[in-house]
């Protein structure tokens, strides 16, 4: 875009006077950022605002370089005679427009000034507030993307909105966005000649023009263009991002005779079944991938929730999955077509590998033979059944809870503990640190030096240990798992590692095994100790039996 000069020149200008560096960032089709509202915040005359417009309103928009936004963003009340109007600031008739954001002030100086966006585009990406004022939403794999950035500097404050979301929202809704912009530079002296140039487009606006009232000497930029919605057929309109597919090959098999990978596409419409046959791979073709596929996910537990036979998001999607006698990751070629989200796919071909170890039986006997069975034992889903057991008779016994409530963070992790993606004994570790945390550091000391023969001035475990003294149990059976689990955590996945560690590796028959498979072997014996616990706690509370001894 160029000015046309009417009289003067911008060549003697200083670099931040001059309109051409603004002027060259116009794009009413762009793909990045957009900055629909900014303003100074240090005395200087600047500021951008935007609304929104209709086909027929465009034309009145670029009819005149000043602003056309009317009364949007603002009430008031009109009278005509005995009668009352009131106006809610959302549209302005007269002018075409429509309210779209504002940066709105309170009566209260101390109170920051609240960033509002009109509803219906938020609600399109049905985005979500971050605690500085920007939003970002969901796409269709659960993962955030941003809508809306908020830049505050000691010189102002500006809004942009991601440029190919915003156009689909004004394609949906069949509309132009007006970003109005104005800049005052002052100057030590006035121009001569008086400089007055004017720039028009099918897509814009502007003039430029000097003057010296009510300012020594002054250079304006006023105007405005318009932001194009994108051109995209209207059912592909009814989602807030882009729903296009990619289907790629994924390994299906080994040529036995030249050792080369069969690959093919999973695309369900390609695949045969039992009711189609295309000469093509069947879609409940076994695909594995090697375990650390899942990592991506079990590294989110607020997200994603990842158990021995699925993995979804957020009610977003979901895929069936399984696990054969090698560890790997077994799915449906046809589900990675139609269940898994197309960014997802490349993410899950890297890691993809030939057949190998056999096929997960259980997953058959449920999917294909359609028998009932008991699943694959799942040592954390037992680990939650048992802190549930052994908090609900613990509280009886002690007459209050012994589980402090729970900080929403860590819920989320205890709730996403998972077998280890990897033999790496960092990611065991982390795994140990939530553990303990969940079973162990959030019980009440409190509470539990209220159980018969605790120590009143006993740590955690230690009360324990003395309740099941005084109660006639075994504290190395009860009590032990426990305390392996605290020296596990204490001296090695939470500080440095002490010679300790090794020893309790070797006492709790650990020693031998990865990381991984400490891990889930640590959860078995944690599981099995809390359930011990609930039960001695539940017969605490039984009734002693004709012949038997109270607490027996």
């Amino acid at each position: 875009m160029a000015l046309m000069y009417n009289t003067g020149s911008g060549d003697g200008l200083p670099e931040n006077a001059r309109p051409e560096s603004y002027l060259a960032r116009i794009d009413p089709t762009p793909t990045e950022w957009v900055t629909v509202l900014q303003e100074a915040t240090d005395g200087r005359v600047l500021g951008t605002g935007s609304y929104l417009t209709s086909f027929v309103g465009r034309e009145h928009a670029l009819a005149t370089f000043s602003w056309t936004d009317g009364r949007v963003g603002q009430t008031d009340l009109s009278t005509f005679g005995e009668d009352v109007v009131f106006h809610d600031g959302l549209t302005d008739t007269s002018e075409r427009a429509e309210f779209f954001v504002q940066r709105r002030r309170h009566q209260q100086p101390v109170v920051e000034p609240t960033i509002e966006f009109t509803y219906s585009f938020l609600w399109y990406f049905a985005a979500v507030p971050r605690p500085d004022g920007s939003w970002y939403y969901l796409d269709d794999a659960g993962r955030d993307q941003e809508l809306v950035r908020i830049h505050r500097s000691d010189t102002d404050v500006r809004v942009d909105v991601a440029a190919l979301p915003l156009r689909r929202y004004l394609a949906v809704r069949e509309r132009f966005l007006v970003i109005q912009h104005e800049q005052i530079t002052l100057l030590d002296s006035a121009p001569s000649p008086r400089i007055h140039a004017t720039e028009r487009t099918e897509v814009s606006t502007y003039d430029f023009h000097s003057g010296h009232e009510p300012y020594p000497a002054f250079v304006r930029l006023c105007g405005k263009y318009l932001v194009l919605p994108i051109d995209a057929k209207p059912a592909d309109l009814g989602y807030p991002h882009t729903t296009a597919h990619s289907y790629p090959d994924f390994t299906i098999g080994t040529d036995p005779g030249t050792g080369q990978s069969i690959t093919f596409t999973c695309n369900p419409d390609r695949l045969s079944s039992h009711f189609n046959n295309q000469g093509t791979p069947d879609y409940l073709t076994r695909v594995y991938f090697r375990r650390e596929v899942l990592r991506r996910y079990t590294s989110e537990p607020s997200r994603y929730q990842v158990t021995s036979g699925r993995l979804s998001c957020l009610g977003l999607w979901g895929i069936s999955i399984g696990r054969n006698d090698e560890d790997l990751v077994e799915a449906y070629l046809g589900d990675l077509g139609r269940d898994l989200p197309s960014s997802e796919r490349a993410h899950w071909v890297s890691f993809n590998v030939p057949p190998r170890g056999g096929i997960d039986e259980q997953r058959l006997r449920r999917d294909i033979l359609g028998q009932w069975t008991d699943g694959t034992a799942d040592p954390l889903h037992r680990l939650a059944q048992a802190r549930e057991h052994f908090s609900a008779a613990l509280s009886a016994t002690a007459g209050q809870p012994v589980y402090r409530p729970w900080d929403a963070a860590d819920q989320i992790a205890f709730a996403g503990l998972h077998t280890p993606t990897s033999s790496e004994q960092s990611e065991a570790d982390t795994q140990i640190l939530t553990l303990a945390k969940g079973v162990i550091e959030y019980l009440s000391t409190q509470a539990l030096r209220t159980l018969p023969g605790a120590d009143p001035k006993a740590a955690t475990i230690n009360c324990l240990d003395g309740w099941v003294k005084h109660t006639g149990g075994d504290p190395t059976t009860l009590v032990g798992p426990l305390r392996q689990l605290q020296g596990l955590r204490s001296n090695g996945a939470a500080h440095a590692r002490t010679k300790d560690w090794t020893t309790i590796l070797t006492r709790a028959g650990l020693d031998r095994l990865r990381p991984d498979e400490q891990f889930v072997r640590l959860v078995s014996s944690t599981a099995d100790a809390l359930e011990a616990l609930a039960n001695h706690a539940d017969a605490q509370a039984r009734p002693a039996a004709p012949g038997e001894k109270e607490g027996q």
